[in-house]
């Protein structure tokens, strides 16, 4: 048991009917469940105000606000990104909120703390993606967002960090239909059990020490991955985009250059720029993003 509050798990419907039976019994993912109030510690959701389609107004200023629906999942950057490279641990943005913030540190190792026993095991992993993802469609409802910005991201920090856990995420995009899944990876040798789902957009994050093998996982995948330059400046994003010749480079992400602010404001009621532009959402084009613009 770990040092954080513990809980039985949450488990889909399919699941929770196995709680009295006696005999071994198949979810809908497939997955068999022997002991189905396994005490485990909890992983929480974080309220990144970028990609939520919930924010509410607090204060004058242009960004402030409270996140009503937190619909983002992080772990802690380096130690779960398996396929980092030294360019993005030298710039990585979300190291520095980790050294600068005691509570996104606390929140990102107190998630790692839950799922590093269960990395290779999916179905764990499985229970415990779609309890969170369970507690962002509650919120979606009680605040009547509309369907088009059921949205979430995985791994707004951190990255993934096991062949398992690329099982679960793809499992929990098949139990919730009704929402749109994105996430930017590096860990290109298990892009082949995220891609093929309509509401699971999956980019892989190209810079400059990992272009020879993302070109690699493009050709194998082609257009069912998508693909996020990213390097210091907008013209290295351009070089790097290059060297695919056969993919769109994409536009600079609108976030970044201002052209969309962080949250989108009508009246009171706001939502995040990744929302209101939706782009990687869906998997309308490439990107790239530049660390000194």
């Amino acid at each position: 048991m770990l040092c954080t509050r513990s809980f039985p798990v949450p488990m889909p419907p399919a699941t929770q009917q196995l709680a009295h039976g006696k005999e071994r019994k198949q979810t809908s993912w497939g997955i068999t469940v022997t002991d189905p109030l396994r005490i485990v510690t909890e992983p929480r959701l974080s309220g990144d105000r970028k990609v939520s389609p919930s924010i509410r107004k607090k204060g004058t200023t242009l960004n402030g606000g409270t996140v009503r629906v937190k619909n983002s999942f992080g772990l802690p950057a380096i130690k779960s990104c398996a396929g980092a490279t030294d360019w993005c641990k030298d710039i990585c943005y979300a190291l520095a909120l980790q050294k600068g913030f005691p509570n996104v540190k606390n929140l990102v190792d107190q998630n790692w703390d839950a799922i590093e026993p269960y990395l290779n095991d999916s179905d764990t992993l499985t229970i415990l993606l779609h309890s969170l993802v369970s507690q962002v469609k509650v919120q979606l409802i009680k605040d009547e967002v509309p369907a088009e910005d059921w949205v979430f991201r995985h791994f707004w920090d951190g990255d993934i960090p096991s062949a398992s856990f690329a099982t679960a995420i793809r499992r929990v995009a098949v139990s919730f239909p009704d929402i749109q899944f994105w996430l930017y990876t590096r860990t290109f040798n298990v892009t082949h059990r995220l891609t093929g789902l309509g509401n699971l957009m999956v980019y892989l994050s190209v810079d400059k020490d990992n272009v020879a093998s993302a070109i690699k996982t493009e050709l194998a995948h082609g257009e069912k991955v998508m693909l996020a330059f990213c390097a210091d400046t907008w013209e290295q994003t351009e070089q790097i985009a290059a060297k695919f010749p056969h993919r769109r480079k994409g536009p600079k992400c609108p976030e970044l250059t201002g052209k969309i602010p962080l949250v989108v404001w009508d009246g009171k009621q706001g939502k995040g720029a990744c929302v209101e532009c939706g782009m990687c959402i869906y998997g309308r084009n490439n990107v790239r993003f530049a660390s000194k613009r």
